[in-house]
């Protein structure tokens, strides 16, 4: 359950939104759960580009659940370790990050590596974005194994727009 169920019928969506979902660490963590694959707590934090501590890390993550945005399952391998996977909920609000990358690309400047990657799935790409949470669906409801979107590597290496698909 949510933390909706607390707010009358009278709130204003934004502020809701924002109060349910909406800091940086979350969106990073949302990013990283739904895009790069990175679903256990150490993955999440030693791959992080933007050098969250554990202490944050934990209590965003923690905060994404009670949101409804992801869940987890423990891992085969030991009880203790949790697999994190985007809800329902979380793979619907998905082009809303892709938006607000999209406003970021055109209004600031950031990488252009990064910017061209995410630009098959800005606002204005309909179809891709379809696609994009249709495989999310499949990765993260139906728990198939599809390779990870791992367009944003931090080496030179080449960026990938999609499921696979290399970009130059």
């Amino acid at each position: 359950m949510s933390d909706s169920s607390k707010w009358s019928t009278a709130v204003c969506p934004i502020g809701l939104a924002s109060e349910l979902a909406c800091d940086k660490w979350m969106q990073i963590i949302f990013r990283d759960i739904g895009l790069f694959k990175r679903r256990i707590f150490y993955q999440l934090l030693k791959h992080n580009l933007d050098s969250i501590s554990s202490v944050s890390l934990a209590t965003k993550l923690k905060r994404l659940e009670h949101v409804g945005l992801i869940t987890f399952v423990p891992a085969n391998e030991h009880k203790q370790k949790k697999v994190y996977y985007l809800t329902e909920s979380g793979i619907d609000s998905m082009p809303v990050l892709f938006a607000m990358a999209g406003w970021s690309a055109k209004w600031h400047q950031p990488s252009d590596r990064f910017v061209e990657a995410l630009r098959p799935y800005l606002p204005e790409a309909e179809p891709a974005m379809r696609g994009l949470l249709s495989k999310l669906r499949e990765t993260n409801l139906q728990r198939k194994q599809l390779e990870p979107m791992s367009w944003m590597q931090r080496d030179s290496g080449p960026v990938r727009a999609s499921f696979g698909q290399e970009m130059v």
